[in-house]
């Protein structure tokens, strides 16, 4: 109890002695909020701001992400074989279907839609109807009310036999934008769910899988883009019978364009993925159960805070004791504390596969120098006033 008192008295005596330092803390510290919250996130939500939102569309997670990568060795999934049809006529493609439904397929997923009839699709409609395990691709809107969708019609097919869809919406509103989460499912005007394309084969492969990820319902989760390849196998072999039937064999196979420009997203990896490799992501997300938590914002956001505090102290040693090395050694401590957070984020990710979402702290120790600046800049024009009106 006694030390309690001392620590009690000892913060009470140093806020006394150095009133006007806490008070430029916590001045600089609500201008550095202020300037990271209700600026960078609220002003680059609004529409006018597209642009410029595009050019910061970053989040800690993608460094995250591409250190695990470049640190971990690359194996081939043993669930998932892609097949890439780019450039094929749809009666290639059918055959394709048939041959690899042939042998034993836990699951395959066609992305691609045949948006067009032809004079005779009796071919197509009798492989669809006679593959029970396949999931066609389909489209869904979002509703008025924001929160429910229906269904687009893509493949003339869909109303005309029974097949199952599940629908290769991705995340994302332009190829432009950065895919990092998939939607495992969403809800109808009517209330049925719907799921989407990597759920709907998750839960014909392993139902357990499904459960799980039904389990933890989020309304979204982050893609894992671990070390995985996947195998992809070319229309050409599959047509000529020289592949390899393990691949297909007790798999799920995705069957659609890999090659495609007009179909590529921005990834948190090197390159631009098709979105049947983002899929496949998605889906391997799921099978492996390796999904990736993050910490709640309130807690990233008290970090920062914190982290802030830290660096206006470090601003105010160099303005009163640093005259001729307080920019230098402001820079040093700014650099040195987001390669800091870059380091255990990165290896807290590697390690429990856990993100550590430090964007506000970055965001709050840039912004602090600037929150620096122009609190002083404030406080000696409020001085220049005070003392303009004490002569009068």
């Amino acid at each position: 109890m006694r030390n309690n008192k001392n620590w009690t008295k000892q913060i009470r005596e140093f806020c006394h002695s150095h009133w006007q330092d806490v008070v430029h803390v916590t001045g600089i510290t609500v201008l550095a909020v202020f300037f990271a919250r209700f600026i960078v996130y609220d002003l680059m939500s609004m529409s006018a701001f597209a642009p410029m939102e595009k050019a910061t569309d970053f989040q800690m997670s993608d460094i995250y992400q591409a250190v695990s990568e470049n640190k971990a060795i690359h194996q081939l999934s043993n669930d998932v074989t892609i097949v890439a049809i780019d450039g094929y006529a749809r009666a290639d493609v059918l055959d394709a279907i048939n041959i690899i439904a042939e042998y034993s397929p836990a699951a395959i997923g066609l992305d691609i839609f045949f948006q067009v009839p032809e004079h005779d699709n009796s071919y197509l409609l009798s492989t669809f109807s006679a593959i029970p395990n396949l999931i066609c691709a389909g489209m869904y809107e979002r509703d008025q009310d924001g929160n429910t969708f229906h269904h687009l019609t893509q493949s003339f097919y869909e109303d005309s036999i029974d097949v199952s869809l599940g629908y290769a919406n991705l995340n994302a509103s332009t190829n432009r934008d950065v895919i990092r989460q998939f939607v495992p499912y969403v809800l109808t005007t009517y209330g049925d769910t719907l799921l989407s394309m990597p759920a709907s084969l998750a839960k014909l492969y392993s139902p357990k899988r499904y459960k799980a990820l039904v389990k933890r319902g989020r309304n979204a989760e982050t893609i894992a883009f671990e070390n995985i390849e996947f195998p992809i196998v070319q229309m050409v072999d599959i047509l000529s019978g020289e592949f390899d039937k393990a691949l297909f064999s007790g798999k799920v196979v995705l069957v659609g364009d890999v090659y495609a420009i007009n179909d590529s997203y921005l990834s948190p990896k090197h390159e631009p993925l098709p979105g049947i490799m983002l899929h496949a992501y998605a889906l391997q997300t799921i099978l492996s159960g390796n999904y990736i938590d993050s910490t709640s914002s309130w807690i990233n956001w008290f970090v920062a805070i914190l982290l802030c505090m830290f660096f206006a102290i470090c601003n105010l040693i160099a303005k009163y004791h640093m005259s001729n090395f307080g920019n230098l050694f402001v820079r040093i401590v700014q650099f040195e504390l987001i390669y800091v957070l870059i380091v255990v984020g990165s290896v807290y990710f590697t390690s429990h596969h856990k993100y550590i979402d430090f964007s506000p702290s970055v965001l709050m120790i840039g912004f602090g120098a600037v929150a620096f600046d122009v609190w002083f800049g404030c406080y000696a024009l409020y001085n220049l006033i005070k003392s303009k009106l004490s002569k009068k």
